[in-house]
């Protein structure tokens, strides 16, 4: 594409030709209605474009290539989006990102500007794969057009640092009633407590009888006792404690296969429902059960954040390219639909306050925490908000937790750290940081 354009502008001043791509097809196209330019000049013509072509492709940040393509796996996963997923413009630029790491630039830059047609809050500028055509014209019109649209916002504050590099914390969780915060640990298998007064200390022992590493976790209203959702290795279980962090129960699901239960809501009448982002389903666990009963999302990969409705009959639930509305059985689901601009890929925490969700989104173009304005009967999102993006105090953020009129997070997750128990690159590890940001 970026070559065609190049010929294109060189022969800008002779007629505008349309075309489609840039092998031997296009240059016949061109001698036959170039308004007459005899065929030797043409052949100079040719060979100068030729030499500018590659002078260009060679500048350092601009590698265009047609090369390499997507592993079958990444082809499966492709194929398996359903074709009515609403955000398609996440799609095409998370499609563009595995181009770019394939070697493919040429199709990357193509998908990447399909993808940001409209405009959406995916910073292109964000994403290592793309550097190799960070120089080419056509990328830095995306990003001076993403840029000038969404310009940085930072109004959060650090309120708690946490000295243990290799925590690695996924969840936060914060009590109703004195505003104490939980935080997980999937490295060390255990849940870190932030007294009202700042004291930080273990809650739960590292591995207590067998913990997993722990994920998400929400506080019980009813009683302050805490949920975790916990997995290590494709296994994982439904954890109950008490509020010394006892564990009371653990719950396992009853499908055979690999499991990662990831985050979680507790009603006020005690069902808890837990993300199973392997098995692409919820798992619920009924007030009084004592068995999880699966919930399958229909073919929507990678289910990770759930909210409560405010009415407490239904969830909200985000998965790898956007976010679903069902009851609280599974029953009709469907999922939202979105302005244009909005991007709801690759959500993680997934929050409902004032009848309008907050996320935190954190996979690809960026770090972002958005507030999204739901529809009357909450089934739709009518716009989109950023509230803190392209910040200090957003390195891989993951979770968050309302408190009052505040949005505590996890600033620095460094979950890219940490793979099936085992530690990367620990001489990068920094402080775990813990951002408040007000809400209106």
């Amino acid at each position: 594409m970026v070559t065609g354009t190049l010929i294109m502008n060189f022969y800008h001043s002779v007629v505008p030709v349309p075309f489609t791509d840039t092998r031997g097809k296009f240059g016949t196209r061109l001698v036959t209605n170039a308004c007459g330019i005899s065929p030797s000049r043409m052949k100079v013509a040719i060979v100068l474009v030729s030499l500018l072509v590659s002078c260009y492709a060679q500048e350092p940040g601009c590698v265009l290539k047609n090369e390499g393509d997507l592993s079958p796996k990444k082809q499966g996963k492709f194929r398996a989006i359903r074709s009515d997923t609403p955000d398609q413009a996440a799609v095409r630029f998370d499609m563009a990102i595995d181009y770019a790491t394939a070697g493919n630039t040429e199709k990357a830059l193509s998908l990447l500007e399909e993808a940001l047609a409209e405009t959406t809050w995916l910073d292109p500028a964000a994403e290592e794969a793309f550097r190799k055509i960070s120089g080419c014209a056509a990328f830095q019109r995306l990003v001076e057009k993403e840029r000038k649209k969404y310009p940085p916002v930072s109004t959060s504050r650090i309120v708690h640092v946490i000295a243990e590099k290799d925590l690695i914390p996924e969840g936060i969780a914060s009590d109703p009633v004195d505003g104490t915060l939980y935080i997980s640990s999937i490295f060390h298998r255990k849940i870190v407590e932030i007294s009202p007064q700042g004291t930080i200390s273990d809650f739960v022992p590292e591995a207590q009888d067998g913990l997993f590493g722990v994920l998400g976790i929400k506080v019980d209203t009813r009683d302050r006792s805490v949920w975790a959702a916990t997995a290590f290795r494709g296994e994982s279980a439904l954890v109950h404690l008490d509020r010394s962090g006892k564990i009371l129960h653990q719950y396992r699901p009853t499908k055979t296969g690999r499991h990662e239960f990831n985050d979680l809501v507790v009603t006020m009448k005690g069902d808890v429902l837990v993300t199973d982002d392997l098995d692409n389903a919820v798992y619920k666990l009924p007030h009084g059960g004592t068995q999880l009963v699966r919930i399958d999302l229909e073919k929507r990969q990678y289910p990770n954040g759930i909210a409560l409705a405010d009415d407490e009959q239904s969830v909200y639930v985000a998965h790898a390219y956007g976010v679903v509305f069902m009851d609280l059985d599974g029953k009709g689901i469907t999922d939202l639909q979105k302005p244009k601009d909005v991007s709801l890929a690759q959500i993680d925490g997934l929050y409902v306050r004032k009848g309008n969700l907050l996320a935190i989104q954190n996979a690809f173009g960026g770090n972002r925490i958005v507030e999204l304005r739901l529809a009357p009967d909450g089934k739709q999102i009518v716009s989109g908000r950023l509230l803190e993006y392209r910040s200090a105090n957003l390195d891989l953020p993951t979770t968050g937790t309302v408190y009052h009129d505040s949005f505590y997070y996890i600033v620095n997750s460094q979950i890219d750290h940490e793979e099936n128990g085992e530690l990367k690159n620990p001489g990068t590890l920094a402080p775990i940081r813990i951002a408040a940001l007000k809400l209106d």
